[in-house]
């Protein structure tokens, strides 16, 4: 199988280089990905 995740946000165009965007999402679908793949 193939694990695929994905942020639970939008493109977010509206705050593209202003130093606001949060990480956050990205980083736990990264970690879910993780977990998933060592099973």
């Amino acid at each position: 199988p193939i694990i695929r995740t994905s942020v639970d946000h939008g493109t977010a165009f509206d705050i593209a280089g202003r130093g606001t965007a949060d990480a956050g999402s990205l980083i736990e679908a990264v970690k879910l990905a993780a977990r998933l793949a060592a099973r």
